[in-house]
């Protein structure tokens, strides 16, 4: 049988009862930040650009040259021109999601014996922005943009398309495919932020 021990509360001097000094020892550190220079920005007024590697909406890159290898080898099964959308309809994405459900695709079969995916559709009312699905993608087809504004007034405002993603992904890289893969954009915007890191 374990026993408790019960251990008394200590009392409080006559001291600390007349100049809350519990209190102020507890307020202390909320003191201390109180008068200091906020770290926030005056959205919608300031927005800042998210870094690259920003989990934002959903984008579908196209076949434009820069494919990565294994796009190579499945690319003689399937029909797919150049400027268009190298999804390959593996399924691999709505395999990896924790929610498969927020996936519709289709497929068909050409009369050349090739496939053409005719549907890609993602219903972002369901999508936590885990990102397991653009890990899973074998073609680098399905990436994460940082777009982040998708508020909208219908819920079917916020299924979005194949020729949606297409064209978000053609800007996304036309601004910042070539950037560093790194959090910050520069160190005068990390700096703006959080400061000088000082290391111990």
């Amino acid at each position: 049988m374990v026993k408790v021990k019960y251990v008394e509360r200590p009392g409080l001097s006559n001291r600390e009862r007349i100049f809350f000094l519990d209190f102020i020892k507890g307020m202390k550190i909320t003191i201390k930040n109180f008068f200091r220079k906020t770290i926030t920005t005056s959205y919608p007024f300031e927005k800042l650009t998210p870094p690259k590697r920003f989990r934002g909406t959903h984008a579908h890159r196209v076949k434009n040259g820069n494919e990565p290898p294994s796009f190579k080898v499945i690319e003689k099964f399937m029909d797919i021109k150049d400027g268009e959308s190298r999804c390959v309809a593996c399924y691999m994405c709505q395999q990896a999601c924790p929610v498969p459900e927020l996936f519709k695709i289709e497929a068909v079969q050409t009369p050349e014996g090739k496939k053409r995916v005719t549907r890609f559709d993602m219903n972002l009312l369901n999508c936590m922005y885990c990102g397991l699905c653009t890990e899973a993608c074998p073609v680098d087809c399905l990436i994460m943009t940082d777009i982040y504004e998708t508020a909208a007034y219908h819920r079917a405002s916020c299924v979005t398309h194949m020729e949606d993603m297409t064209q978000r992904a053609i800007d996304f890289d036309r601004r910042r495919y070539n950037e560093p893969d790194r959090i910050w954009i520069d160190d005068e915007q990390r700096s703006k932020l959080w400061g000088q890191i000082k290391w111990s």
